[in-house]
């Protein structure tokens, strides 16, 4: 029987699927569920900073916010999902479940990273995931600084936590690669390409803008996922348009060691971790693979240089193949 076991932040899941950051995640009852149903383990629905500060009572001199959505959340608009609340359910869940359990947050205040990562810590977590995304809009600020913040907060939280800790990336950097290897000297365990955010659109006949939940892009995350594995030393998890277990397999083969999933089981429910559990494990009996470790990263970019099998195959991961491939 194929070993679909895998270690990911240092923790060991029993496979790769991982139930992303999602409302299928909120309570202990449904953390529960996805264990059940087999997940490899389970994110935690992402408490903001401003579920954090209305419960804290923190001045508003301290963080940036407008009034206006101050006094809704302060009126109960967030408060059902407070850090007090969450604590709970992980420390309820950690009774009824054996697979590791991530939080996962997301702050813009310096101060209120390490006091909340330090709280779910001790509430139980196994790891801790950091979605970070400051959008550069400052005409003034050139892109290195904004990577600087990525560093400074990590280096913060470490402080306060001994838990693994990951970086949800977004898609959008001027050196993707400069700025893993500099996580990862700084203490990151793992990191997750990527991070899908709402995006824009408008309404062109009210004249109004609107936002709608942005898309995984598989190739997208496959991409990166293959040009950083195995040549930065963390772990990387996929996350984005993943729908079969051919998508699985693929995310693996380019040096994945866990994929995380929320659209699908939105989609066809939580029953669908079983089905992409056995279509794995099809196609590695088929290539006569005992294990994950058997083929992981065997098509990574840095796996596909070292050996030199099929000369220029690793160039499919660059723009240079863009004549050869549509130019008949």
């Amino acid at each position: 029987m194929a070993d679909l076991s895998t270690s990911y932040m240092g923790l060991n899941l029993r496979n790769p699927i991982i139930v992303a950051s999602s409302d299928l995640a909120r309570t202990a009852e449904g953390m529960k569920r996805c264990c059940d149903a087999g997940a490899g383990a389970v994110v935690l629905k992402s408490i903001f900073e401003e579920q954090f500060l209305v419960e804290g009572k923190i001045p508003e001199s301290d963080f940036s916010i407008h009034p206006e959505a101050l006094d809704y959340m302060r009126s109960g608009g967030l408060l059902e999902y407070a850090p007090q609340k969450l604590c709970q359910e992980i420390e309820k869940a950690k009774q009824d479940i054996d697979i590791p359990i991530i939080a996962s947050i997301n702050c813009q205040s310096y101060s209120l990273w390490p006091s909340f990562a330090h709280q779910v810590q001790e509430a139980g977590a196994d790891a801790l995931e950091l979605n970070i995304y400051n959008l550069p809009i400052d005409l003034d600020t050139p892109g290195a600084r904004y990577d600087e913040e990525y560093i400074r907060i990590l280096q913060t939280v470490k402080q306060k936590v001994s838990i693994p800790i990951s970086i949800k990336l977004a898609p959008q950097f001027s050196s993707l690669p400069y700025l893993s290897q500099r996580l990862a000297t700084a203490g990151c365990s793992a990191l997750i390409f990527f991070n899908w955010f709402l995006e824009p659109d408008i309404d062109i006949d009210n004249r109004k803008t609107l936002s709608r939940k942005g898309k995984g892009i598989l190739n997208q995350s496959l991409k990166w996922v293959a040009l950083i594995a195995g040549r930065v030393p963390l772990d990387i998890a996929a996350s984005g348009g993943v729908k079969t277990p051919g998508d699985v397999v693929k995310q693996i083969l380019a040096g994945a060691a866990a994929v995380q999933i929320c659209s699908l089981f939105y989609q066809k429910g939580l029953e669908e971790i079983k089905n992409l559990i056995s279509g794995v494990e099809n196609w590695m009996n088929t290539h006569r693979f005992s294990s994950l470790a058997n083929f992981r990263g065997d098509l990574s970019f840095r796996k596909q240089e070292l050996t030199f099998r099929d000369l220029g195959e690793a160039n499919n991961y660059f723009r240079a193949q863009y004549l050869k491939t549509y130019v008949k």
